[in-house]
């Protein structure tokens, strides 16, 4: 019952108040699922937030900072934080490019990879947790409509704001 009210009352909002009710909810979902894998990889030396970071590492050996950065769509600033503190907890480390010393790499270290795939073994449990309830159908259509929605933010046209 409680359920088919939700969807009346929703129809009854416009887009706008629609789409930000949508952005509100994926907002909330996103600070909710960090929570949670915080607390789910806390027995690891992987931060959630190192997660994606150790992860294209792992897939793609010999990155540099500005590949990594380009990669998951960060500032090499934020990426070098990243990589500073894997590289401290002994997840990864810098190598000279042998082909041009000025710049370096960034490999998996065997401790990185470890604690790569003992990670990845609690996030695939929670992603398979967290939609679990959703038929094969009901993926699809999530998958396609927030691929569009990205692709849409991925072009929006930022402009700075200037405080008066």
């Amino acid at each position: 019952m409680e359920k088919k009210q939700t969807q009346a009352s929703l129809r009854e909002i416009s887009k706008d108040a629609m789409a930000l009710e949508i952005f509100h909810e994926v907002v909330g979902m996103n600070r909710l699922q960090d929570k949670k894998l915080q607390t789910a990889l806390s027995g690891l030396s992987v931060h959630p937030a190192q997660y994606s970071c150790l992860f294209a590492i792992c897939q793609h050996d010999g990155l540099n900072l500005g590949e990594l950065a380009q990669l998951l769509h960060i500032e090499n600033s934020t990426a070098s934080v990243s990589v500073k503190r894997m590289e401290k907890a002994g997840l990864v480390e810098r190598r000279p490019d042998q082909s041009d010393s000025r710049m370096t790499r960034l490999y998996s270290t065997e401790y990185g990879r470890e604690q790569f795939e003992s990670s990845k073994r609690i996030i695939e449990e929670f992603i398979s947790y967290s939609f679990g309830d959703l038929s094969d159908q009901e993926m699809m259509v999530l998958h396609g409509l927030l691929t569009r929605v990205s692709c849409r933010v991925s072009r929006y046209p930022v402009q700075q704001q200037v405080c008066p």
